[in-house]
């Protein structure tokens, strides 16, 4: 039995050595961030012509060329979600209908405030920066997320290098590609969930406030953390304490903001069009998948097919965590997260499911937190039958990359 013991001490001391010789979390993040910078920088290249504003894709159905700013490029389509953010970024304090030649076309469009206040306020509000700004903020935002990948990984006896299964989610591509709020947002989820584990609660609710102004999808997060709390304090019969303010200062901070676009607009950004973003729970995935075997060609760079494989490794991710959720040893709060998130994505709409030009970018909170969910179990609780999930998770990301890459390069 002493035997025993002492060789699972010096394994264990072994494999925290080891740890300590592989590249460190601001490595991984460099890394990261290298990545999506070359990336970034072909795409301006190759399909943007040179021209950085074309990444804002600015379309002419909610576009008046004549007043659009000039050097901004207006496609002769209906654009894609960068053209809002850019719209916004130009001066986050108006909340006109339509401003600089672009109209609003939604009234949820307010409610993802954070990305364009940002890009304003590091543009120094001068209209000719903010495309870059745009870009470089997603682009230092992927790094971010590698970062905090390798913090998890680390937390859990893993190399850091493990963290950059974060950021090669391939929905992020898009996001870059197209200035879309996706990575500042769940930079922010995952700087606010790591905050709450240090029991730094006052710099988790800012984050977490920031991420839920950026994309309000943030608040099925804070909800988790909120029922967890809450329940514990029914159970142990507690009052609130400082703890509590991971969930009430993201909470009133985007109550307040919807109160505050509402007395600007007449409109409470998050129930604006509902129901064109909520549809019947689970019903429309299914639909989206079986619309899309239906339309197979068995052709790589299809859309279709790029979309199944997308679909796939999401679905895989999902399952795999979902069958490891016990042995995990992430909070219960980051858990429960995850299966709200599900929730979240089995509950919009057919259209958001079936975008075959998206790559699944809205649901990039679910992949994150499935991989966080992995990270969290322990390399020998794994055994040798299930060892193998993350090395072929990062094994089948690759074509889904090369293939997103390839399209954003040449066709959009």
């Amino acid at each position: 039995m002493t035997t025993q013991r002492e060789h699972e001490k010096a394994a264990a001391a072994a494999e925290s050595s080891r740890i300590r010789r592989t590249p460190g979390p601001l490595l991984t993040g460099l890394i990261a961030v290298a990545a999506a910078a070359v990336f970034a920088g072909a795409r301006w290249a190759t399909w943007a012509r040179g021209n950085i504003a074309n990444f804002i894709l600015v379309g002419r159905h909610f576009s008046i060329a004549s007043q659009v700013l000039p050097g901004i490029p207006v496609q002769p389509t209906y654009g894609y979600d960068g053209q809002w953010y850019y719209r916004l970024a130009l001066d986050p304090a108006n909340l006109s209908r339509v401003a600089y030649g672009i109209r609003i076309d939604r009234g949820y469009r307010y409610m993802r405030i954070g990305y364009p206040a940002l890009t304003w306020l590091l543009s120094a509000g001068r209209h000719a920066l903010v495309p870059y700004t745009l870009v470089a903020v997603n682009v230092l935002a992927v790094g971010a997320l590698g970062y905090f990948g390798a913090l998890f990984a680390r937390r859990y006896g893993r190399s850091p290098l493990w963290g950059l299964l974060l950021p090669a989610y391939f929905g992020l591509l898009t996001s870059v590609s197209r200035d879309t709020a996706e990575p500042l947002a769940v930079a922010c989820l995952l700087a606010g969930l790591l905050a709450l584990r240090a029991r730094r609660p006052v710099v988790a609710g800012l984050l977490l406030a920031f991420g839920a102004l950026t994309r309000e999808t943030t608040m099925a997060a804070v909800a988790a953390i909120a029922i967890v709390r809450v329940a514990g304090m029914i159970r142990d019969r507690r009052w609130p304490g400082r703890e509590d303010l991971a969930w009430v200062l993201p909470s009133a901070v985007f109550a307040a903001w919807e109160a505050a676009a509402y007395a600007i607009t007449g409109v409470f950004p998050l129930m604006a069009d509902k129901d064109q973003n909520a549809g019947m729970p689970f019903l429309a995935p299914v639909q989206a998948l079986v619309s899309n075997l239906g339309h197979l060609s068995l052709n790589p760079a299809d859309q279709v097919d790029v979309w199944m494989l997308e679909f796939a490794i999401l679905v895989f991710c999902v399952v795999a965590a979902l069958a490891l959720l016990r042995r995990s040893e992430v909070p219960v709060c980051e858990k429960l997260a995850f299966v709200l998130y599900i929730i979240v994505i089995c509950a919009v709409t057919p259209s958001t499911w079936s975008s075959l030009d998206a790559d699944l970018r809205s649901f990039i909170e679910v992949y994150l937190l499935a991989v966080i969910v992995l990270l969290g179990v322990p390399a020998g609780r794994l055994g040798r039958r299930l060892s193998w999930l993350l090395p072929v998770l990062g094994v089948v990301l690759v074509p889904a990359i090369i293939l997103v890459t390839q399209r954003r390069l040449t066709i959009s």
